[in-house]
Order: structure tokens, then C-alpha cells, then sequence
């Protein structure tokens, strides 16, 4: 398990800055809501997008790191 360390620690790292993220995206919306203007719906749409890649970085991450294992002894269903 001492080799797989960094795996959690740059996981939990990318999900830490993810749930940062959202709640700087809460923030933002809801200074975009209590000040329409132009700029900050672009800003908090932006901010929202950034979020969404940031999801699929957690998920892509995760899947990668901590997916099982193939089969070794040859018998992977075909």
C-alpha cells in the first residue's frame, strides 16, 4: 500500500480543489443573481464549466488509478 500513497493523496488533492471550486462557483452565482449584469453571468458561466471538467478530471482520475485489475490467467470471458 506504501506505493500506492500518491494515488490517494493527488485523488483527494484534485477532489479537494473540485469542492473548492464548487463552492467558489455558489458564490459566484449568487453574486451574478444579486447583480444581473452581463459580465457576471459570462463569469459565472465560465466558472460553472471549469467546474464540469473538473468532475470529469476527479472521474477520470479515480477510474484510472483504482480500477480493478485484468485477469492474469488468461480467461478474460472470450
Amino acid at each position: 500500500m506504501k506505493g500506492d500513497n500518491w494515488k490517494w493523496i493527488f485523488t483527494f488533492f484534485v477532489l479537494s480543489i473540485t469542492i473548492g471550486w464548487a463552492v467558489f462557483l455558489v458564490e459566484t452565482v449568487k453574486n451574478a443573481a444579486d447583480n444581473p449584469t452581463s459580465g457576471g453571468v459570462i463569469e459565472a458561466s465560465g466558472v460553472g464549466v471549469l467546474l464540469g471538467a473538473l468532475i470529469t478530471w476527479v472521474g477520470m482520475t479515480v477510474t484510472y488509478f483504482f480500477r480493478k485489475k485484468p485477469p492474469t490467467d488468461g480467461q478474460n470471458g472470450g
